[in-house]
C-alpha cells in the first residue's frame, strides 16, 4: 500500500514539472529577414523598399529589424556596444512614403531611463527599467523645399586651401531673396501606426511597452503581450519607447507558486482517493 501511494505521489510530481515546462517554452516562429544588413559602426543611412523585411546587425550585437508597407528614407543611430544583444523589430504602417529617424541608446538620462531606476507612470503605478534599450522615433514626409519656377538661382563659389596647399571649391546656391519656397513633397504619405516586439528575458518576461509624454512628463504604458516570444505592442504614436517592468514581480511570483501548490493538492487528493476506492 505505502509503496502505491509513493508511486503515485511521484507520478503526480513528475505531472507538475511536465505541465510547468509546458508553460514555460515559447515558440518563436518570427518571420525571416528578406535580408541582412551588417553595421560596423553605430549609423547608417539608407532606403527600403515597402514590404521589405530588413534586419540590421550593429557591431554583431545588436539586432534591429525594420518593416513597413510603404518606402522608408531611414536613418539610424545605435549605441550597439552599450546596448549589447537585444532582438527589436519594429513594423510600420503609413499611406505613403516617410523619412524616419530612429535613435537606440542604452540609457537617457534626461528622460530619467537610468540602469535600475524607478518610474511613476500615469496609471500610478511604480515600474523598474531593467531593459537597458530605449528608441525615440521621429517620422516625417520626403519633402524638398524649391524655389519658385519665376525666380533665379545664384551660385556663388568660395575656394578655400587645405593644409597640403591644394585648393577646393564650395559650391552653395540660394534664390534670389525676393522668392519664396515652397515645399515639394512626392506623396501625401502619413505616419499611422506602428509594432513594436523585443525578445523576452528573464528579467523582463513581466514588461511593457512604455512611451514618453512630452507634454505631461511622464510615461505611460501600453497593453503589452507575449506573442511567439516577443514582447508585443501596437501603437499610433511616434515617441521614445522603452520596456519598463512592474515593481511587483514578487508578488506576482508568489501568486503562481500558490496557483501551483493548489493544482499539486488537487491531483494528489485525486489520486489518494482513487487508491482509496480501489481497496
Amino acid at each position: 500500500m505505502k509503496k502505491k501511494i509513493s508511486m503515485v505521489l511521484l507520478s503526480a510530481f513528475t505531472m507538475l514539472i511536465v505541465l510547468s515546462l509546458i508553460g514555460s517554452i515559447n515558440v518563436t516562429a518570427v518571420e525571416t529577414p528578406d535580408q541582412t544588413i551588417e553595421v560596423q559602426g553605430d549609423t547608417i543611412q539608407t532606403q527600403l523598399q515597402s514590404n521589405l523585411r530588413t534586419m540590421f546587425w550593429f557591431r554583431e550585437t545588436t539586432r534591429l529589424t525594420v518593416h513597413a508597407n510603404i518606402g522608408l528614407d531611414l536613418d539610424i543611430n545605435c549605441e550597439a556596444l552599450r546596448i549589447g544583444d537585444k532582438d527589436v523589430i519594429i513594423e510600420i504602417e503609413g499611406s505613403g512614403d516617410l523619412r524616419m529617424t530612429m535613435t537606440c541608446t542604452s540609457e537617457e538620462a534626461q528622460l530619467g531611463l537610468l540602469d535600475g531606476s524607478l518610474h511613476r507612470v500615469r496609471n500610478r503605478n511604480t515600474y523598474r527599467y531593467l531593459e537597458g534599450v530605449c528608441i525615440a522615433m521621429t517620422g516625417t514626409r520626403p519633402c524638398e523645399c524649391k524655389c519658385d519656377p519665376e525666380c533665379t538661382c545664384e551660385c556663388d563659389c568660395e575656394c578655400k586651401c587645405d593644409p597640403e596647399f591644394t585648393c577646393e571649391c564650395d559650391r552653395e546656391c540660394k534664390c534670389d531673396r525676393d522668392c519664396t519656397c515652397n515645399p515639394d513633397c512626392p506623396n501625401d504619405g502619413d505616419f499611422l501606426k506602428l509594432r513594436l516586439r523585443i525578445r523576452e528575458t528573464n528579467p523582463d518576461r513581466l514588461g511593457q511597452w512604455a512611451y514618453y509624454d512630452n507634454e505631461n512628463k511622464e510615461w505611460v504604458t501600453v497593453p503589452t503581450i507575449n506573442q511567439d516570444g516577443y514582447l508585443t505592442a501596437e501603437t499610433s504614436i511616434l515617441s521614445t519607447w522603452t520596456l519598463l517592468v512592474p515593481e511587483e514581480t514578487t508578488s506576482t511570483f508568489v501568486g503562481i507558486v500558490a496557483i501551483a501548490s493548489v493544482f499539486s493538492i488537487g491531483i494528489l487528493t485525486i489520486s489518494v482517493f482513487y487508491l482509496k476506492k480501489r481497496h
